[in-house]
């Protein structure tokens, strides 16, 4: 037995000592901490990013339908604003470049690059590969072998002695040989139709009445109704939004009278051929029509000879890109102020006065020729000018004058004193048959890059002094200038012995100056 004094035997004490397993579980617990604090960290590093990445989306979203662009235009790279696509009727570009059209146009290829966009046939909606591919067509034609062609179905309610009766449309296969017999049209609100495009017309002994509602306004509405006399708009006219009247009412070649009173549009872009063609028409007053979006005049009343007044509303075309042809023809026409067009977006005068016998009386002071190329045959035949002031006139970027002043016979005075002729190419008969033309001052034609200048003082039987003083031109070339109707004497200063000697053959007694 062991005494008081014996030592007990050894044993482990657990309450001051940390035996190695419960060591193991400390360092287990503490590595599940440390792991779960990294989750946490990871955790919340990939959450903002996505949120972050959200934001980001939500942004690029909203800057996007900030600068959403309509059709035709398009958004440049690092810039806020829509531009426009660079060729006419585009539904999508992308820079300059066009990849489609809009819905009524189909895309014409050059090298496989769209360069240009197409009307498709009439009643089309949409054709690919030219105006006789339609693969859809408009309300009221059916589609066959790719040309659209109207639906038999229609029906048209026209007046006869103020009954209402209904009659067929006519059929297809006679439809362009009678549109012709159209004798009076007067669209009135309160006749009803089931006719929904405007090339429906119905022709009969009496009145017609056409349309189911305005916005089947559209163009070659009356294209070539040739014995059609007068036209009323009733005031179902008013306020109608429509983008083209294209050849509206070209070929009425006996039309005589149009009341716009109630003609009311806004929005309209092309007026192209309106009238052209319109040749017993005297008088057209379109000042209820909006033409501060037009872009193209064209030919507007190309071939009205009996035009002798046009009223244009107060409204200035700051959209205009095209009117050469525009009055065409017009040889009553007496007097024309064009003082609220907008030119500087214009590129060609070709033709724009051509035929404008009468004309004594023009207001084109406010004209910005700035980028204008083309001036062949502007004033040709403007018989009853007499003077023509065009100091205003910047021509630096002209190339073609052919027939500029070309017949205007009565011409006695004309300032061309801002001209700039340093990119003129061609001025063929820029003068030719200016008969009172007592003297012309050309000092300031500067023509280095001139091709052809021949004929262009031809049937000047008035003209005795001239100046061209700065002609290059005689150094390489020997043009015909004069013919046998110039005066006999003159004076004619040019600027070298060079140029002496190529003209002295044509003028031989004319006293020639030159300046060394």
């Amino acid at each position: 037995m062991a005494t008081n004094n014996e030592e007990s035997p050894e044993f482990f004490n657990f309450d001051g000592m940390t035996s190695p397993l419960k060591d193991e579980k400390e360092k287990i617990k503490e590595n599940k901490k440390l792991s779960l604090k990294h989750i946490i960290i990871i955790s919340s590093i990939i959450l903002s990013i996505i949120i972050l990445i959200i934001l980001i989306i939500i942004i690029i979203k909203l800057v996007n339908k900030q600068v959403e662009c309509e059709s035709g235009y398009y958004l440049p790279f690092n810039k806020s604003k829509c531009q426009k696509c660079s060729v006419d009727y585009c539904d999508k570009c992308s820079g300059n470049i066009c990849s489609s059209c809009i819905q009524n146009y189909f895309p014409f290829y050059e090298n496989n690059i769209l360069k240009s966009c197409h009307h498709c046939n009439e009643g089309c909606l949409n054709c690919d590969e030219g105006m006789n591919k339609c693969i859809k067509c408009n309300d009221g034609y059916k589609l066959e072998n790719g040309i659209c062609i109207l639906n038999y179905s229609f029906k048209a309610i026209y007046n006869v002695d103020s009954m209402k009766k209904s009659v067929t449309l006519i059929n297809y296969n006679s439809y362009y040989k009678n549109i012709n017999k159209i004798k009076e049209i007067i669209i009135d609100g309160n006749i009803q139709t089931e006719i929904k495009n405007a090339y429906e017309l119905v022709y009969g002994k009496h009145t017609v009445f056409i349309l189911l509602d305005m916005n089947s306004l559209s163009e070659d509405m009356f294209y070539n109704c040739n014995d059609m006399k007068e036209i009323y708009f009733s005031s179902l006219f008013n306020n109608i939004e429509i983008k083209s009247i294209y050849r509206m009412f070209n070929g009425c070649n006996s039309l005589t009278s149009i009341d716009f009173t109630n003609f009311k549009i806004k929005n309209v872009t092309n007026l192209a051929l309106m009238f052209g063609g319109c040749s017993s028409l005297k008088n057209i007053n379109i000042s209820n029509i909006d033409i501060s979006k037009v872009t193209t005049m064209k030919d507007m009343f190309n071939g009205c000879k009996d035009l002798e007044n046009i009223e244009f509303p107060n409204i200035k075309t700051k959209e205009l890109k095209e009117i050469d042809g525009m009055f065409y023809g017009c040889s009553s026409l007496k007097s024309l102020d064009l003082s609220i067009f907008d030119t500087k977006q214009i590129t060609s005068f070709s033709n724009l006065f051509n035929g404008c016998k009468s004309l004594t009386s023009l207001n084109i002071s406010n004209f910005d020729t700035t980028n204008v190329f083309y001036m062949d045959y502007m004033f040709k035949e403007c018989y009853s000018l007499i003077s023509l002031d065009l100091s205003n006139f910047n021509t630096s970027r002209v190339n073609i004058t052919n027939g500029l002043f070309s017949g205007c016979s009565s011409l006695t005075s004309l300032n061309l004193s801002s001209f700039n002729t340093k990119n003129f190419r061609l001025m063929n008969y820029m003068l030719e048959g200016c008969s009172s033309l007592i003297s012309i001052d050309l000092s300031n034609f500067l023509i280095d890059s001139i091709i052809s200048i021949d004929f262009m003082f031809y049937g000047c039987l008035r003209l005795i002094y001239i100046d061209i003083s700065k002609f290059n031109f005689f150094s390489y070339s020997n043009p015909i200038l004069f013919d046998n109707n110039i005066p006999t004497k003159g004076t004619i200063i040019v600027k070298d012995e060079n140029a002496v000697n190529k003209i002295k053959s044509q003028i031989p007694n004319w006293e020639i100056i030159y300046k060394s």
